[in-house]
């Protein structure tokens, strides 16, 4: 038998990677029942050290993937689970740090398209309006986005929003003529 690691494994080779196998049957129904039972306390702990669910749900999915070549040669799979997803934690927040020091240079946004002489005043009163009282009311009155959906998109509370639509709402009113 191989020497034991903190994460349970036996038989390490080169590079601290353990024996990887193809996953048989009995591999699946290990993985399945580790993910079943680990698979929220797991979210929760990468929420907890990347601070966002979302974020938290990707790398955790990404944990057990890693996992499942592995399942088969290691002793505790969930001490391994808990190993790689910090790991990944921990990569994610070196990779932000990064991005932070050395912050790439913007694209040239595109001019937006030009707006046709045969557009309405509304149109162009509408393109006239801040753009986050623009986007509020495009995304409330063109795409029918309920006011909290908006909020999530604009990453903004309610409250916000409904002020960014009655604001530019009576900025149009000013603009447009009442035909």
């Amino acid at each position: 038998m191989g020497r034991r690691s903190s994460t349970g494994t036996r038989g390490r080779r080169a590079h601290g990677e353990a024996e990887a196998t193809a996953p048989d049957r009995a591999a699946l129904d290990r993985l399945e029942a580790l993910y079943r039972a680990r698979y929220e306390p797991s979210v929760r702990l990468a929420h907890l050290l990347v601070g966002s669910r979302h974020l938290a749900e990707e790398l955790t999915q990404d944990a057990f993937v890693r996992l499942l070549p592995r399942i088969s040669a290691t002793d505790n799979p969930g001490g391994y689970l808990r190993v790689v997803l910090v790991n990944l934690c921990r990569d994610h927040g070196r990779r932000q740090t990064m991005a932070g020091r050395h912050p790439q240079e913007p694209q040239p946004d595109a001019p937006p398209p030009g707006i046709p002489e045969t557009s309405s005043a509304v149109w162009l009163a509408l393109q006239q309006l801040p753009e986050r009282q623009r986007v509020a009311i495009t995304l409330r009155f063109y795409a029918d986005v309920p006011s909290d959906e908006i909020a999530r998109i604009l990453d903004v509370r309610p409250t916000t929003v409904r002020s960014l639509i009655h604001r530019g709402l009576a900025a149009l009113k000013e603009v447009v003529p009442n035909d």
